[in-house]
């Protein structure tokens, strides 16, 4: 019989699971920032060209800020202890919020941002920060893989759930779709599928189902490949 994995081995692999995940997502940004440093120190650089470099830094140092806030996330995720504001929230004005805040990075990567909602959508109980920060990891996955496709479609709707009335809000994208193989693992913490690409280390769905499932709701995603992702994140309604 096989000897079963020892409590060691398994915080070990984890441990270099999460070390792999750091060094891959800050190694970019350190570059750009390492990069714009050498150039800078030319004397002879043009201002133009000097105030591109410092651009690209701090949007370098911003996206390392983003991710330092992400994992510091998933590890109250997964303590239980992420912190939730909750207040009386509209959906349709929050789904326009996160279409405007994606729009400049929508059109870079060749798409854009519709919004959809059916009539009289209910109200839901939740942290409309923590809320936009899911959509935003929902809208960013499908803008990487999505790419050059056309219309990413925001939409909400009215559902229904053994437990009540439910809000239903769906990310809708036209890309490759997601691997069957990949299906079961997609919002695993610290693992994304890149959809026909394969695998590479992320936080952001595995945080927007944390994010989901403190307020009591749920995550999932449907998926014809070749036809598109259409993720869903299901909360419950009302006060």
């Amino acid at each position: 019989m096989g000897r079963a994995p020892s409590p060691t081995a398994d915080v070990w692999r984890q441990l270099q699971g999460l070390l792999a995940l750091v060094s891959h997502d800050l190694r970019s940004p350190l570059s750009a920032v390492s990069v714009g440093i050498d150039a800078l120190g030319d004397p002879g650089l043009d201002q133009a060209t000097r105030d591109r470099y410092l651009g690209a830094m701090r949007r370098a140092v911003g996206r390392a800020e983003r991710f330092l806030t992400d994992l510091t996330d998933v590890g109250r995720v997964a303590a239980g202890t992420l912190p939730i504001e909750a207040a009386q929230v509209s959906i349709e004005p929050l789904l326009e919020r996160a279409a405007r805040d994606h729009a400049s990075d929508a059109r870079a990567s060749g798409t854009w941002l519709v919004v959809e909602a059916d009539d009289e959508i209910l109200p839901v109980t939740a942290d409309a920060d923590r809320l936009l920060q899911a959509l935003d990891k929902l809208i960013t996955n499908a803008m990487r893989h999505a790419r050059g496709s056309g219309a990413i479609i925001l939409r909400a709707e009215n559902g229904h759930a053994p437990e009540g009335d439910t809000v239903r809000l769906w990310v809708i994208d036209h890309g490759p779709g997601v691997p069957d193989r990949e299906m079961d693992h997609i919002f695993d913490r610290c693992l994304r599928g890149e959809r026909g690409r394969g695998t590479r280390a992320g936080l952001g769905l595995p945080l927007a189902k944390g994010i989901a499932e403190a307020h009591g709701g749920s995550i999932r995603v449907e998926d014809t490949p070749g036809s598109g992702a259409s993720f869903c994140l299901e909360l419950p309604a009302g006060p």
